[in-house]
């Protein structure tokens, strides 16, 4: 049987849970190696598999090595991602790494598409035995499993060239807006005693922070030493990032808006909301605290911060200036 085939056949004990829908083995750069479940198209296979990559490759960034799983939540549907090295089997990743099949760089990563009711539990639990399986596979098959990189013939070359053309819009909008949400002195001292306040609620927090438009941190807490500003600031723009793939994804998948992710590691939670322009995101030690209360509390205070989120943006609609008019004004000036 083919190796192909073997992660196949792992890949539909996954797909066998009850509102699973789709399971998928991809390369970190976005192929597509093995998949399971019903798909609309070919394009959508590669779509999909190149935005979970990027959302991957993210978290991957933001936690390079205790990363266990990214979970997105919508509406419509739960996306769980997991890397094939899991922290959870250190004894086959080192055989893995030995063989050269497997390496520190989180080569391989498995993206579920599940129903929104579905049981987690069940989830996180075959989708850690599959990645047993499938590694148990690598290491008894003696190959050296890489996907060849995507080759382009020159038809396809040109297409995508053609999908670059430009042509000018004949209509312009002169109105514009500041390039990002803008807080009042009132919403922020608002916004700094909403985290003051979940800090007090969370004993293990490590840090939260509301980032608007662009990455930029509106307000932030922090009680770790081992995370300056500059730091956070990296972190506060990754996670933004993340957060608006994941909502590429979801659209893709299931013409959905992301409304929640969590990055589950060894020892911490990184959450994060959406809220509209801008997300809430906080990182929380294991030590003290259980995943579900954390859920529950949550969001009460992402409903607080998404009312004042909102009373800005209500601000920053009225603060548009016409272009037309103001250079009209200095010519007359």
């Amino acid at each position: 049987m083919h190796l192909k085939e073997k992660i196949g056949i792992h890949l539909d004990q996954i797909k066998q849970l009850k509102g699973v829908e789709n399971a998928v083995l991809t390369q970190r750069d976005g192929n597509p190696i093995q998949s399971t479940g019903v798909w609309f198209s070919k394009d959508e296979i590669f779509n999909v598999s190149s935005a979970t990559s990027a959302i991957f490759n993210v978290g991957i960034h933001l936690h390079p090595n205790d990363l266990k799983y990214i979970l997105i939540e919508g509406k419509k549907a739960k996306i769980l991602i997991a890397p094939l090295n899991s922290p959870l089997h250190h004894s086959l990743n080192r055989i893995l790494e030995q063989q050269g099949i497997l390496d520190d760089n989180h080569e391989f990563f498995i993206a579920i598409t599940a129903q929104p009711n579905v049981n987690l539990g069940g989830i996180f639990l075959q989708t850690s035995e599959c990645l047993k399986k499938i590694k148990t596979t690598l290491i008894t098959s003696g190959e050296s499993f890489k996907p060849p990189l995507i080759q382009f013939t020159n038809q396809k070359i040109q297409n995508i060239i053609e999908g670059f053309n430009v042509k000018e819009n004949e209509e312009f909008n002169l109105r514009v807006s500041s390039f990002s949400l803008s807080f009042s002195e009132n919403i922020s001292i608002e916004l700094r005693k909403i985290l003051n306040n979940f800090s007090l609620t969370i004993p293990d927090l490590k840090y939260a922070f509301i980032t608007i438009e662009g990455g930029f941190i509106a307000s932030k807490i922090l009680k770790k030493f081992d995370v300056n500003k500059e730091k956070l600031d990296n972190i506060s723009a990754m996670s933004y990032s993340l957060f608006q793939t994941a909502n590429r994804c979801a659209w893709l998948l299931k013409k959905m808006q992301a409304e929640n992710i969590l990055l589950d590691c060894e020892n911490t939670f990184q959450f994060i909301n959406g809220l509209g322009k801008a997300i809430f995101s906080t990182e929380i030690g294991k030590v003290r605290q259980k995943l579900g209360l954390i859920r529950l509390i949550l969001p009460q205070f992402s409903k607080k911060i998404n009312t004042l989120i909102k009373q800005a943006s209500e601000i920053q609609d009225h603060r548009t200036f016409d272009i037309k008019r103001l250079l009209g004004e200095l010519i007359i000036k």
